[in-house]
């Protein structure tokens, strides 16, 4: 196995995490977290629910941790104001460590996230 391989499933074992502990402290009609594998990295989704329904009304993407193969360090990017590209994370775009970011993702301290 590949060393990208290994980190692909080390991210996505981690977004899988994130979004079990997320899901299990808020309540529905705060939206759930979810992820979906990318080439490189993850994606994370925010499914948005109706008050008195069970099923997801509409979903948005809320950031990206991606694997930069040429600097190799993780990037942290949200989606911009008009939501049509991935701007760097204002507080920790990059880092080596894959927990720090998946940490400030799941915590969202500024609620940049999952606001």
């Amino acid at each position: 196995m590949s060393l990208v391989n290994l980190l692909q499933k080390q991210v996505e074992s981690r977004a899988r995490a994130l979004c079990h502990s997320r899901n299990r402290s808020l309540p529905v009609e705060l939206g759930k977290s979810d992820y979906e594998p990318l080439n490189n990295g993850v994606q994370f989704i925010k499914q948005h629910y109706l008050l008195d329904s069970s099923h997801c009304d509409y979903s948005s993407n809320v950031a990206r941790i991606m694997w930069n193969t040429e600097a190799e360090h993780w990037e942290l990017t949200i989606p911009s104001e008009e939501g049509e590209e991935w701007v760097p994370y204002p507080f920790l775009s990059k880092s080596m460590d894959l927990t720090a970011l998946t940490r400030e993702v799941e915590k969202d301290p500024k609620s940049y996230i999952w606001e």
